[in-house]
Order: C-alpha cells, then structure tokens, then sequence
C-alpha cells in the first residue's frame, strides 16, 4: 500500500450508515479450518445498498477481504490488516418465485451469504431438486458462486441462470451463466467484484425422494471424507488429465504427512487436518512440500482450490 488507512479516524462514510465498526475480531473463529489471526475491522453489512454505499466511497490503500462460511480460506497466522466484510450475518434471504403450478422448473433467489447448506433444504423442502449435492458442503452461495462449487458430478454452475455483482464502485450489474466464464472450480468475474445473490433454477421432483438423495450423498461423504478435525475440504485441484489430487499426494507418500499439527488426512490425502492449534504457517510448508513432491514426482502442478489471504489480501496461487 501506498499508505495507511487508519478507519477508526476516517469513518465518516461509514458513520453515516450508523454501521459498527468491530475490530481485532478472530478470523480462525470464522473458517472451517479454525487458522489464523484477527482481522482488523470486521464490518457486516445490512443490505446490499449498504454494501453499495461502503463500495462507493471506499478509501484508497484500504485492503478488504469478502468473508463468506470461510470454507476455503487459510488466513495468514499475523491476521488481515484491512478491512473484513462478512455477509452472512445479513444478506442471507432466500426466496421462492412464483410461478404456475404446473411449471416443471422453478427459479428460488439466495442472497450471497445464504449457507449452501440452507438453499439445498430450502430446495428440499419446496420439492425442487437439483440442489442435493449442496447439503454437505459448508460454505455461503457467494463462495460457491466465485468457485464453482461442486461435488458428485454437479456444480453450481449446472443450477444457475444468473447472478448479481457489484463492481469496485458498488455499481450493480446482472450477469448470465455465459458471461460468467464458469470452469472447473473457478469462474472468470474480477477477484474484486462482489457477488450479492443468484438465480436458480431447479425441477420438481416429490421431496422423500430428494431427501433420500440427500442422505445417501451425506452417507457417502462420511464414508469417503475425514469429519473429526478441521479442515477446508478438497485443498487442491484435480489436474485436467491423469490422476486426482489425492491419487498424487499418495503415489508420492504424503498419505499421513505432518508439519507440526498440520496433517493430511489418513482417509482422503486431498484433505489436509487442523490436529489442534496449527498454524498457518505450518499448513503453508505442508501444501509447499506436496506440490514439491508432486512436480518432482510427475511434472505435475497442483492448482489449489483453497485461497491464501496474507496480511493486505488474497495471495496468488
């Protein structure tokens, strides 16, 4: 940065909202895997106008970081020294669109700091289907969107038919799937846009048989996935062509490889554990050292799906 923000002295613009200002609030507390410092200033929006407000007038040198469920996020062990915009608190409003009856699909709103988990009940329990995969994922429908979250051969991508963003300058914009640049785990918006909600459209489909799904998913997601230690999920990117991640992680005997309390799981090697008090730093050199082994192994790059934050933001991968 080219210089310091300090937001406590220049808050008029958040003051005018009447918006609190939190600060050196934890951020091992606010992800899955339970790393990392505090934030600096932790803000939680109200309503996406007031996200547009905070984005209009943002100060120049002011990092900030979206936090959604913190499902794919290791935060750096000295904290974020910017500003922390959490959204799940408010912008959490799922909606049911009418339609006719005899409409065979359905299109339900999430705000982006609804819980994947919540839209795939809320799908459930309106007897729509489509949204099944999504019930043993943690996360906000924000993450999902910006990574394209998915499992057992869906994603959201396959459910979407449209999304709203804010640009740097809160300025709204309604985007289709096409203009979105979805992939495998990832999508082509700027890192610096904000998603606010989405569009989704499921079928109808009778709700025990969506529930039994749901159940035989979840019963093959505690069978496959290690669920006793904190975790961030799939750590890394299947490679286009060849085998998984984990396939490498174990051909290359990092099966139950430690860095202090960091660990790779046992049970699924693309896992990588929380054993009780790791730190950042220590999960960083275990990730370093099996992309390592893996390049050398096979000339292979494991791309991660997780995102590193350092102190002023997202670090590249």
């Amino acid at each position: 940065m080219d210089r310091k923000v300090d937001l406590t002295r220049n808050n008029t613009w958040i003051a005018s909202l009447k918006l609190p200002i939190l600060e050196q609030v934890s951020l091992a507390g606010r992800t899955t895997w339970k790393i990392g410092g505090p934030a600096r200033w932790l803000l939680q929006p109200r309503s996406i106008t007031e996200l547009q407000q905070l984005l209009a007038h943002w100060p120049d040198g002011l990092p900030r970081l979206i936090l959604g469920g913190g499902s794919n996020l290791l935060v750096d062990d000295n904290g974020f020294t910017g500003v922390v915009l959490e959204l799940r608190r408010y912008l959490n409003r799922l909606e049911l669109l009418s339609g006719h009856p005899d409409d065979e699909i359905v299109q339900i709103r999430a705000d982006a700091g609804v819980d994947t988990r919540s839209l795939a009940h809320f799908a459930r329990q309106n007897g729509l289907s489509g949204a099944e995969f999504l019930g043993g994922i943690p996360g906000t429908v924000g993450g999902a969107l910006r990574m394209n979250a998915g499992a057992y051969g869906s994603d959201i991508q396959a459910l979407l038919s449209s999304c709203e963003v804010l640009d740097t300058q809160g300025q709204r914009h309604t985007l289709t799937v096409a203009e979105m640049g979805m992939g495998y785990r990832s999508c082509g918006i700027a890192q610096d846009w904000l998603f606010v909600s989405a569009l989704f459209s499921l079928r109808r489909d009778d709700p025990q048989r969506i529930r039994e799904r749901m159940r035989s998913l979840n019963r093959q997601r505690r069978e496959a996935q290690p669920l006793r230690y904190p975790s961030a999920g799939s750590t890394f990117k299947n490679p286009p062509m060849g085998a998984k991640a984990w396939q490498w992680i174990e051909r290359v005997g990092m099966r139950g490889a430690r860095e202090g309390q960091a660990q790779v799981s046992e049970q699924h090697c693309n896992f990588l554990l929380n054993l009780g008090g790791a730190q950042a730093s220590e999960m960083r050199r275990l990730i370093e050292h099996i992309r390592s082994r893996v390049w050398q192994s096979g000339s292979v790059e494991l791309a991660l799906e997780v995102k590193i934050v350092g102190s002023e933001g997202l670090l590249s991968d």
